[in-house]
Parts: structure tokens; C-alpha cells; sequence
């Protein structure tokens, strides 16, 4: 243990002081296996090429592709006039229940809330200052409503989690679905409750009868794709990594013969970008699985559920517990690298306290997302502030609000393991 915690420490002060997260799990892992058992320094390689050499995995590329392709396409825009056009479009407040419904609909395609910044950011902020909203509330709204990305199915990290701890991807994906649309229905009576308040607009752009049915048109073709996918998955037609494949079919097709406005270059660079970030996530992959397989060997996952026993023998404690350890640890690292990083060393502890292990994927991706919005290194505030031209703490302070709201779902989860757990067993996923 002791050894455990000098790595720990390693890890945490390389990754303060700004090292790649890849190079620092590599530098901890070495270095915990050097003081441990230096023989096992020569099955590194063997061990990297095992972490990543999964079917389940091949989905992760293949999703990215589709959502930059999807994205380059002006998918963003197309789902943003779709929910406009909606009688919720027209209520006081409508452009931010737009804001909110969009971005839930557009997790289902990117299945990452970066994405989500990127592909509709800026369409919506840029949409909503036009309409009279002050500017933080509207980065407060885009920042808070793109982390229901990661739980709404496909799920990047959902897929990642369930390859890396060997469960079922359908039921860790539709776990995270009710859970999402929690957060997205906070969000809205947020709204709601504070539409008078803030003095919010109503949205007052007409539509003709020919624009409302082109657009229309344009929002169920780009629903199309999440549709196909899901309902592929739950019947059964094809596995998660097969429904990915469609799912660049389905965006090259729609992309060359309805929207039409796809070209060579657009598709290279879309290779190019879902080529990089799958690199750098299966460089991370690989090594934390080094790392995961040492520990396991030095069986300290056993021995920290035996320690986490002698404190406390409720389940709903060692929730809590784990719960604020994980919402700190989403502040400062990547989602991808803290699922890899600490999946295999606190799922253990949670299922031998009688966790179901689908329930704690879930309660740790919405952790680890909410991460994503809290300062002080909450990256996806960072990407707002970017995108909606406006100072970090102007964000940082809009948002505080909806991160309380989302801590208070997170709890609903955590203590009601239904809500993650309903729709995996009504689909068959987990008994």
C-alpha cells in the first residue's frame, strides 16, 4: 500500500504540474512496477498491446468519424432550427429549452460534451445574445445542457467504460439514458422557475409554412442517425461497434446526397481529427491498462475495499465518499483517462459493498461529467468561454446554479439505482 501511495502521489504532482495525462500514467506506472516487481517491467508492451486490442473499442474511432462528419455537415445548425421551430420554441425563455433539447439530441450523435461545444456552441450562443438573452445566462445554459453528451446513448464514454471493466455496452448505455434526461429536465425548469425573474425573451422570428417544412425535413434526416443506432442496438440487429460503422455510412450518405455540400477535403479532415483524439485516447488506453494490471497483481483493489470496510459497512456512505473523490478528480483530468485511470480500482470496492456494477458506471460518468463544468479546471467552462467570447469567472459564476442542480440528480442516482438501472433491464441487458 505504501508503494500504491507513492505512486498516487507521482501521479497526482505530475499531472499539477502540466505533464500530458499519457506521459504521466506512463511515468507512475514504471515507476510502480519498478518498486514492486522490476520483472514485470518486460511485459509493458504485451500489456499495452492487450488493453486496446478490443472489438468493443473499435466503436470509439468509428463514432468520432461520424460525429465530425455529421458536424462538418451543419448537422449542429439543422437539430438547433428542428427544436426552434417547436411550440417550446416559443414560450418565454424558448431559445434555452432549445438550447438544452438540442443539446440533448445532438448527445446522442457527438457522445461528448467537447463535441457538443463545438458542433452547437457557438450556433447557440451566437442565436440567443441575437434574441436579447445577457450573455453569461446563455453560456451558463450551452455550458451546463452539453454534459447530458456523455450519458444520453452512443456514449463515448459509456462504451469506454463497459470495454474496460468488461460489461455489457447496451446496458451501460441505456443506463446513463433516464439519468440524462433528468439533467436535461432540471435544466429546463431552471428555465422555467427563473424565466420572469431574468426577464427572458421570448423568441419572435416567423417561419413560412416552406421553411418550417424544410426544416423539418432537414431534423428528422439528422435524427436519423441516433435513431438507427439505438433501435439497431436494442433489437439486436447489430453490436455497438457495427451500429458505429452505420453510423459513418449513415453521415457520408446523408452528407453527399441530401445535404450536399460534402467535399474530399471535408472527409480528410475529418479523418484527420478522429484519427488524432482516437490516437491520444488509446496511447491513454493502452497504458492505463498497464497500470490497471499491476495493481490488480498487487491486489490493490482488494486491499482498499478491505480498508474502505473497516470505515464504514453502508454502501450508501461508501457512495458519498467515492462521489466527492470522483467529482474532484473530473475537475482536474480528462473523463477518458480518470475511467481508466480509476474504474478498476473503485468499482471493486463498490460492487463487494453490494453496488450493482452497471449503477456505478453510471453514478461515476455523471460524477466525472459534472467534473467537466466545475472549476477550477473544468475544461468544457473553458471551451464556452472560448466560443462565447466571455471571461472564464463571468462562466464560471453563471453556472453555478445548474452545477448545483446537477449534483442534486447525481445524488437522485446514486440513492435510487433504478434510474440507472430500469431501462437496461426492461431491454433485456442485465437481469
Amino acid at each position: 500500500m505504501l508503494e500504491f501511495g507513492i505512486a498516487t502521489l507521482i501521479l497526482i504532482v505530475t499531472i499539477l504540474v502540466g505533464f500530458p495525462i499519457a506521459y504521466s500514467i506512463g511515468l507512475t506506472t514504471i515507476f510502480y512496477i519498478f518498486i514492486t516487481n522490476p520483472a514485470n517491467l518486460l511485459v509493458i508492451p504485451i500489456r499495452m498491446f492487450s488493453g486496446i486490442n478490443s472489438f468493443t473499442l473499435m466503436a470509439l474511432p468509428l463514432f468520432m468519424l461520424a460525429a465530425e462528419i455529421m458536424v462538418r455537415t451543419g448537422i449542429s445548425s439543422k437539430l438547433f432550427d428542428f427544436v426552434r421551430i417547436t411550440r417550446v420554441g416559443r414560450w418565454r425563455g424558448g431559445l434555452a429549452y432549445v438550447n438544452v433539447l438540442a443539446s440533448t439530441i445532438f448527445g446522442s450523435i457527438s457522445g461528448a460534451a467537447l463535441s457538443d461545444i463545438a458542433g452547437l456552441g457557438k450556433v447557440e450562443i451566437d442565436a440567443m445574445e441575437e434574441d436579447g438573452y445577457e450573455k453569461g445566462f446563455a453560456c451558463a445554459i450551452t455550458a451546463a445542457s452539453s454534459i447530458e453528451s456523455p450519458l444520453i446513448p452512443p456514449s463515448n464514454v459509456a462504451i469506454l467504460y463497459a470495454g474496460t471493466m468488461a460489461l455489457s455496452v447496451g446496458a451501460v448505455l441505456y443506463a446513463g439514458f433516464l439519468p440524462g434526461l433528468l439533467l436535461a429536465g432540471s435544466q429546463m425548469l431552471y428555465i422555467k422557475l427563473n424565466a420572469k425573474r431574468l426577464n427572458l425573451p421570448k423568441h419572435e422570428k416567423q417561419y413560412t409554412a416552406a421553411e418550417k417544412k424544410d426544416i423539418r425535413i432537414r431534423g428528422w434526416i439528422a435524427m436519423g442517425m441516433p435513431l438507427i443506432i439505438l433501435v439497431g442496438i436494442t433489437a439486436g440487429l447489430f453490436t455497438p461497434t457495427e451500429a458505429a460503422a452505420v453510423a459513418v455510412l449513415y453521415a457520408l450518405i446523408v452528407g453527399a446526397f441530401v445535404f450536399k455540400n460534402i467535399t474530399v477535403k471535408m472527409i480528410l479532415d475529418s479523418l484527420w481529427s478522429a484519427g488524432k483524439t482516437t490516437a491520444n485516447l488509446f496511447v491513454i488506453t493502452s497504458i492505463s491498462a498497464v497500470f490497471a494490471w499491476a495493481i490488480g497483481v498487487e491486489q490493490i483493489p482488494q486491499q482498499l475495499s478491505a480498508f474502505m470496510l473497516g470505515i464504514t459497512d453502508s454502501p450508501y456512505v461508501m457512495l458519498l465518499i467515492i462521489n466527492v473523490v470522483l467529482i474532484i478528480v473530473g475537475m482536474w483530468m480528462e473523463t477518458s483517462a480518470a475511467v481508466l485511470l480509476f474504474a478498476p480500482i473503485l468499482a471493486p470496492i463498490a460492487v463487494a459493498m453490494g453496488v450493482h456494477p452497471v449503477h456505478f458506471a453510471v453514478v461515476m460518468i455523471i460524477n466525472l461529467t459534472i467534473g467537466l463544468i466545475t472549476p477550477p479546471v473544468g475544461v468544457v467552462l473553458y471551451a464556452t468561454s472560448n466560443v462565447g467570447k466571455l471571461k472564464f469567472e463571468q462562466v464560471v459564476k453563471s453556472t453555478m446554479p445548474l452545477i448545483l442542480l446537477a449534483v442534486v440528480i447525481l445524488l437522485l442516482v446514486t440513492f435510487i439505482p433504478e434510474l440507472s438501472l430500469f431501462l437496461p433491464r426492461l431491454l433485456g441487458f442485465i437481469d
